[in-house]
């Protein structure tokens, strides 16, 4: 029998134990056994040592250019006493092996023929595992034997392997666990057994995979191995097909949720073991309690396949659905003609298709009708019973992967009742409620549309929280990224330096620094969009085909892929830097919002609306009509305005505070505009959100929209600037009540004493506006 290994560059590692196949270790253990029985068993025990005693060789090891043919009596007797009388060399898949190496010297021919590349080399490493993985399972493996041999530590690690093979007559897919029998292994100590300090393996922070720490602890070369291993093979389809649906239910979500059916499907054909049929699961999606039909899913029906239009198909459904009801049990036929089309209508079109035979079975929980399972043949071997009892194993999974579409449909359809619908908050809920209630009890006839929703006379509080230079900071960004990688492309093509005789080189060498030098303080759009298509489209695909043909380019070109990133192709450090600057502060400014809105509910109901821009604004709107059943008195209003300006101070606190500690040094203007007079606020259904009712009140929302770059009057200064805040008004009465909250804030050194009252420029349709100017006390701020 030939030895049959795995190609020598594959594992080198088996050269770093001295490994030598025995018969001791197996002798031993003979003798252990019959000196433990007794009768028949033991003679038996006892002639099978007599027999391998009888020859001195076999009680050494073998050399390792031993042909071990010459013992071939000895396996047999190996063999037969190993494994049971049972086994088919033709059936089984068995092999005995030198310790630690790929080397199989004693196997079954089916063994060979799976496990072999044209029955000569052994194909070492699994379908689906890279080598190195399979390299370190194989050290994993001897440090396990080692820890338990000869320090007494038990190891919890499962390194058996699953390999997934296909049945060279039926072309059935099996999934197959080989496991390594270390039982009929010595190992040899060398020398001195090094020490070990085991506090972490015995406090469990320890992982065999984490080699690195052993093999500096425990070399290899300390330990030889002297007798053979023990490779079985078991058939695990049904466990590996299960735990794969079980991993399908856990990650399907709403982009997948078609892609996690039909790797579903797969699993339950391996595990049937009939490729050639068609196998589809089908959920019954409800709305409301009412079973409708899912596109995505009828595309798929075998049932529903032919169905010509919309009618078709649902009365195909309502047939199919009465059926399933009245028959909880598996519909099984194992011949498809005109009478079984006349028994079930709801089969009509399956001869069109050219099925043979059919299985429908209804899947349940709990008495709710979750789905169906279809399986059809077009061949003339039938379907029957006995396929869906090797599908009971996957049942369960099944039901929960049903279950989980039918919460996938309902999260789809809330999300779309979200898109077109606001989320409502409890200050203002209570308004919605009432107008559903109100359409819901309207006569269909005169249903027209939902009520408008209006709150009348409410008083507005905008403030914003921006970004100082956002736009030209995110420039500045995209500008040096691009920058740096023209440079890096040019250092790169300069260090090539003609090695290649390729003119296209020194074109794009040219091209690339006419770009470089072309490159200003700012950026253009359109220069952008022409950097980025040389780099996507010229450079990317030569460096890559560099990369991959020209070996003595890789650790050049390796450099420039590490410059890059991985995702985008592009350098992107400047503009991640600017992101995640821009992210922290928006995220800081966030969480105090986000803990302060619910804190201002307990004085007076009011309406919170915040939205992101480069920073983050708001709308606040409060009075009677949002809280008809609280009075309400201007109290609530100015408290919530002297709010407004103590958290536009503490923001600009935080975020001054957080400035030492971005990438890119990002500042916050933070602006309020006070507008004394009531509005009237509608919600818009086109836009999803509440806005300003009444020609006049208009003239306050275009104020919102034009004074967040409005300038001094008779300069080019912007009124928003770092560590200030700015009040923008109209009338007096309105900036005399600010100056209280101003003196009080002062009086506590949230404010500094300086106060600038400014004139504003004229805006488009908006004249006569002015400004009150703070500067925030930075002075003893307490650290976020």
């Amino acid at each position: 029998m030939k030895i049959l290994t795995a190609h020598p560059r594959l594992f080198k590692e088996d050269e770093l134990i001295d490994s030598h196949i025995s018969f001791g270790p197996y002798i031993r253990y003979m003798k252990e056994k019959a000196a433990r029985t007794t009768g028949a068993r033991a003679s038996y025990f006892s002639e099978i040592v007599r027999h391998f005693e009888s020859d001195p060789a076999l009680l050494q090891p073998l050399e390792k250019d031993t042909d071990i043919s010459k013992y071939q009596e000895y396996l047999d007797l190996i063999t037969a006493t190993v494994f049971p009388v049972t086994i088919d060399d033709t059936k089984d898949i068995y092999g005995i092996g030198a310790p630690f190496r790929f080397a199989i010297f004693y196997y079954s021919e089916r063994f060979r023929q799976l496990f072999t590349d044209n029955g000569h080399e052994l194909m070492a490493i699994p379908k689906g595992v890279s080598e190195e993985k399979a390299k370190k399972d194989k050290k994993a493996w001897m440090y396990k034997l080692i820890l338990e041999r000869w320090y007494g530590l038990p190891i919890n690690y499962d390194n058996e392997l699953t390999h997934s093979i296909v049945h060279p007559e039926t072309g059935v897919q099996r999934y197959i666990k080989l496991v390594i029998d270390p039982r009929f292994i010595d190992v040899k100590l060398k020398g001195e057994l090094p020490k070990l300090d085991c506090d972490r393996i015995c406090t469990g922070d320890f992982k065999l995979q984490d080699l690195g720490d052993l093999e500096r602890l425990i070399p290899l070369d300390s330990f030889s191995l002297e007798g053979f291993a023990i490779w079985t093979i078991k058939d695990v389809t049904q466990e590996h097909v299960v735990n794969g649906m079980k991993n399908l239910v856990l990650n399907i979500g709403k982009d997948n949720e078609l892609k996690t059916y039909v790797k579903a499907r797969d699993y339950l054909k391996t595990m049937v073991g009939r490729p050639d049929i068609s196998l589809h699961m089908i959920p019954f999606i409800k709305v409301n309690n009412k079973s409708v039909l899912d596109n995505a899913y009828v595309a798929q029906s075998i049932i529903f396949a032919n169905a010509r239009n919309d009618a078709e198909r649902n009365s195909l459904n309502e047939q199919l659905l009465e059926f399933l009801d009245n028959n909880p049990q598996p519909l099984v036929l194992t011949e498809i003609n005109r009478q079984t089309v006349e028994l079930y209508p709801f089969l009509r079109y399956l001869p069109l298709q050219g099925i043979k035979s059919f299985i429908l079975c209804p899947i349940r929980h709990e008495d709710t009708l979750l789905g169906m399972l279809e399986i059809a043949s077009i061949t003339d071997e039938v379907l029957d019973w006995e396929m869906l009892a090797r599908l009971q194993p996957s049942y369960a999974v099944g039901t929960l992967l049903l279950r989980r579409s039918m919460e996938l449909a309902n999260e789809r359809i809330n999300e779309v009742i979200k898109e077109q619908y606001t989320a409502l908050q409890p200050a203002v809920e209570w308004k919605f409620t009432e107008a559903a209630w109100e359409y819901l009890h309207t006569p269909k006839e005169q249903q027209k549309d939902i009520g408008n929703i209006l709150f009348e006379g409410v008083y507005p509080l905008y403030g914003a929280v921006d970004i100082r230079n956002s736009s030209v900071e995110r420039g500045s960004a995209i500008r040096d990224d691009l920058r740096e990688q023209l440079q890096l492309i040019q250092n790169t093509f300069r260090q090539i330096n003609g090695d290649l005789n390729l003119p296209l080189l020194e074109e794009l060498q040219f091209k690339n620094n006419r770009m470089l030098n072309s490159m200003q303080d700012s950026l253009f759009a359109e220069d952008e969009v022409k950097i980025n298509e040389f780099l996507d489209h010229e450079i990317a695909p030569i460096f890559r085909h560099l990369y991959d043909s020209e070996s003595e380019l890789k650790p050049l070109l390796h450099h420039y892929f590490e410059k890059i990133d991985k995702n985008t192709g592009h350098v992107y450090h400047h503009r991640r830097e600017y992101e995640e600057s821009l992210q922290k502060i928006n995220a800081a400014v966030n969480k105090y919002y986000e803990k302060e809105k619910d804190e201002l509910q307990k004085s007076y109901p009011c309406y919170f609306e915040k939205y992101r821009t480069d920073g983050v604004e708001y709308n606040i709107y409060i009075g009677q009509s949002i809280a008809p059943d609280r009075k309400f008195d201007n109290m609530y209003l100015r408290n919530l305005r002297l709010w407004q300006l103590t958290s536009m101070a503490n923001i600009a606190r935080i975020t001054h505070e957080l400035e030492p500690k971005l990438k890119i040094p990002l500042q916050t203007t933070q602006l309020i505009l006070a507008h004394n007079n009531p509005i009237d606020i509608s919600f818009r259904k086109d836009e999803r959100r509440f806005d300003v009712e009444g020609a006049y009140n208009i003239r306050y929302e275009i104020m919102k929209k034009r004074i967040d770059k409005v300038r001094v009057q008779a300069t080019k200064e912007r009124l928003t600037q770092p560590g200030k805040i700015a009040i923008v008004y109209s009338y007096g009465r309105e900036a005399e009540e600010y100056r209280k909250y101003i003196e009080f804030l002062q009086n506590k050194n949230i404010l500094l004493p300086e106060v600038e009252m400014l004139d504003l420029e004229e805006l488009q349709g908006i004249s006569g506006l002015k400004a009150i100017r703070l500067s925030v006390n930075f002075e003893g701020i307490v650290k976020t």
